[in-house]
């Protein structure tokens, strides 16, 4: 009876996937014409030679026909029905672009159904039908669509069964109706279902020839605040414009019914493989019990890892690997986490599978890369997280644990006789108070907090500034005249900015509470104030209405400017004019440089104020470029006062004459 329906779907004709509707209307209508009714959707696809995909059966507890039907170029095609247990219960033994079975389960269940290209390539449907007796079954001419719906299969009112394997498709036969949020979409898109029972980590891959959007929705098809995932790349959901076509959704999943969009960027549209893996969850006991002893440095990947939970930081979003480490006696412990493919973070807990027993939870380090753990510890044994921040991390890690004695071992410039020389303006200094004892103390800082010591001098009347650049834990600075006298404290703070005489001083990398420690890097700097101080001493007046012309060149670096680029880079000479305003005036200045690049700048005060956090803080205004780099200007409305209006160089070596004109503004 079916062979009968297959020659029918042979004589209409082999042609392309526009031409498989009627034909296969033809077996339909021959099949309904017999009494059997159709089944379950209809199935799609395209296939290279010697390739094969899978569909999800629901047949009843009765004989069933597949009938599979090959488009033009499509030489042999070969349809198998496996039980649950992947054996064959009906296989088609033809030669041909036609392939048809007869599969008679003594049990309703889920089957399914493979579809391999044995010679040749194409496009293929197939569809399923069963039932006997004749007239019983209504004879209505049958659509490429769900029976019961008459929807466009791959759509959400009729989404494609989605199960684990490989599946082929084409989104130019899709429909142009959603989009996801990672990428401007107004292309067709295919339209899956994804049934989970139970919490799984899933993974679906996109192998595309066009620029391939791949989005997730839960329970809501039609609705995208359901959207739960959207990736535009492979690597992880960064919008792409380079060569990669691919996108890959990897999540973990609660029971319930998904909806997986195949869609193309802006209306790119072509053909695809997808994948679906899925992946048991273990628990966080079956985790925590086979965490691996963290001694020294160990490597890891989360490749495979998944997702227990975030931590009181409120970071860890990504999947993380676990680590146990044991710690035999109170103790110092430093934990560092690091990796160049993800954003790292570190959770640590008393109790592994205890979320309030975390001592720890952190994603700053010494480094950009780099995630750390310090604090001093009770013995036991500790579960150490290395987690991400992105539900999307995978990649290769490092970790490394050391232990010390709660007193330290001790280190250079541990002690005030021991303190370590530095110099003003010599770049970075590093250093790492895991080691260190404590013996000094500083108004700012804890009892018992380890410190490293350091010495230098002031050749001259000088600005001096300390700051850490990174850190691990919690430091403070402790400046003083004489390491031994605490009377002799200058300033305590996490930062500092001091004008200090000539001499030579104390300076203590010190921890703010006794269990904050670790490596550390600071800038010590220093700005002659001798030559600023001179130059504010007795300034040339500026009268506005006049114009001024004078010259830059070898008068000396004696101020720097918010506006004329990196402090530390600023090296022109300068000239400084006294501006006295009887009333609120509105002002105009006028800079030009036509040999040099100009900077024009209007102080509250000439000399650099104390405990200046910026070089704004100094400022009324200035500018660099107006309109171009060989003119300044400002415009600006002061209160009554006296000003300081400095004439610089952007950056260095720029210098040279200079004209400035300067009105009231009516």
């Amino acid at each position: 009876m079916f062979a009968a329906a297959v020659t029918i779907a042979a004589c209409a004709g082999a042609g392309t996937r526009a031409e498989l509707e009627p034909r296969y209307v033809a077996v339909h209508n021959a099949f309904a014409a017999m009494g059997l009714a159709q089944v379950g959707p209809i199935h799609r696809g395209s296939l290279a030679e010697g390739r094969d995909t899978r569909f999800a059966l629901e047949l009843p507890a009765a004989c069933t026909t597949v009938v599979a039907i090959g488009g033009n170029g499509v030489h042999d095609l070969d349809v198998t029905v496996l039980d649950a247990d992947d054996k064959p219960i009906a296989r088609d033994a033809t030669t041909d672009a036609q392939a048809a079975v007869r599969a008679c389960p003594e049990k309703a269940g889920r089957f399914t159904l493979l579809v391999r290209m044995a010679r040749g390539g194409g496009d293929f449907v197939a569809g399923s039908w069963t039932g006997s007796g004749v007239g019983k079954e209504s004879a209505t001419p049958a659509a490429v669509s769900t029976a019961s719906t008459g929807a466009q299969p791959g759509s959400c009112e009729a989404p494609i069964p989605l199960e684990v394997g490989s599946v082929v498709g084409n989104t130019r036969r899709g429909w142009s109706e959603h989009a996801g949020d990672c990428a401007n979409s107004e292309s067709k898109e295919i339209v899956y279902r994804l049934v989970i029972t139970r919490r799984q980590r899933v993974t679906i891959d996109v192998e595309a020839t066009f620029d391939s959007v791949l989005y997730l929705r839960r329970d809501e098809c039609a609705e995208k605040d359901a959207e739960i995932a959207c990736n535009d790349d492979v690597s992880s959901g960064s919008s792409k414009r380079g060569g990669a076509r691919g996108s890959r959704i990897d999540e973990v999943l609660e029971p319930a019914t998904y909806y997986v969009f195949v869609d193309g960027y802006n209306s790119e549209v072509g053909s695809y493989r997808m994948n679906v893996t899925v992946a048991d969850i273990p628990s966080l006991a079956e985790a925590c019990q086979k965490a691996r002893p963290l001694v020294g440095r160990t490597s890891g990947t989360l490749s495979s890892a998944f997702d227990h939970g975030h931590g009181s930081c409120n970071l860890g979003k990504g999947p993380e690997a676990l680590h146990r480490l044991d710690v035999p006696q109170r103790a110092r412990a430093r934990v560092v986490l690091r990796s160049a493919d993800f954003s790292p973070v570190i959770r640590v807990r008393r109790t592994c599978v205890d979320e309030w027993s975390e001592v720890g939870c952190t994603d700053k380090g010494a480094k950009s890369d780099e995630a750390t753990f310090v604090s001093v510890l009770e013995p036991g044994s500790y579960g150490v997280f290395a987690d991400s921040d992105d539900a999307t991390a995978r990649g290769q890690y490092s970790i490394e644990a050391d232990l010390t004695v709660e007193g330290g071992s001790g280190v250079r410039g541990d002690s005030c006789g021991d303190a370590l020389p530095i110099v003003l303006n010599d770049g970075p200094i590093d250093g790492d108070t895991f080691e260190a004892k404590d013996d000094v103390a500083g108004r700012c800082t804890a009892n018992g907090a380890p410190d490293v010591v350091y010495r230098f001098e002031v050749p001259r009347r000088s600005r001096v500034t300390a700051r850490f650049t990174a850190e691990e834990g919690e430091h403070a600075f402790v400046l003083s005249r004489s390491c031994t006298d605490r009377a002799s404290e200058i300033a305590c703070g996490t930062s500092l900015d001091e004008v200090l005489p000539p001499g030579m001083y104390s300076l203590a990398v010190d921890g703010t509470t006794k269990g904050p420690f670790g490596r550390y890097t600071f800038q010590l700097k220093g700005k002659d104030m001798t030559a600023q101080e001179a130059a504010c001493r007795n300034p040339p007046s500026l009268v506005l209405g006049q114009t001024v012309t004078g010259t830059t060149a070898g008068a000396g670096d004696r101020f720097a400017e918010s506006c004329a680029g990196r402090e530390d880079m600023q090296a022109s000479g300068d000239r400084v004019y006294k501006l006295v305003l009887a009333s609120r005036t509105r002002l105009q200045l006028a800079l030009s440089t036509p040999g040099h690049d100009g900077v024009l700048a209007i102080r509250n005060s000439c000399v650099d104020p104390p405990q200046m956090k910026s070089l704004r803080t100094a400022e009324a205004a200035c500018n660099n470029d107006g309109p171009d780099n060989r003119h300044s200007k400002i415009d600006v409305t002061l209160d009554a006062g006296t000003y300081f209006v400095v004439v610089d160089g952007h950056q260095g070596k720029n210098e040279g004459v200079f004209t400035l004109e300067s009105k009231v503004v009516k």
